[in-house]
């Protein structure tokens, strides 16, 4: 569930082929998604979702596989993902939560 007019960006994932070399950093894979970015200025700084070193958030499908140390271009900007949230809706995940520095 997906409910605002995306925008799309390219997500680049880290070591997701070779399970025996998990800090390869030639392992790499760069897929397009669409995401709905927004500011930290925007965003609610309370409770669990709240990371002092973040510089925005970006809400990207369901679907995606991502992960922590991934990174996003969107913009031609390069921003690493610092944490994944699940956000819950009617007991399935809607969407993924993910803060940026």
């Amino acid at each position: 569930m997906f409910n605002v007019n995306g925008m799309p960006a390219s997500l680049i994932q880290y070591n997701r082929n070779n399970e025996e070399s998990i800090y390869d950093d030639q392992d790499q894979q760069t897929i397009d998604i669409v995401v709905c970015p927004y500011n930290v200025d925007q965003a609610v700084r309370f409770g669990i979702y709240t990371i002092p070193e973040a510089t925005g958030y970006f809400i990207i499908k369901n679907d995606v596989d991502v992960k922590e140390g991934d990174q996003i271009v969107f913009h031609n900007k390069t921003y690493t993902i610092l944490q994944v949230n699940d956000n819950w809706i009617w007991n399935k995940i809607a969407n993924i939560s993910v803060a940026v520095k």
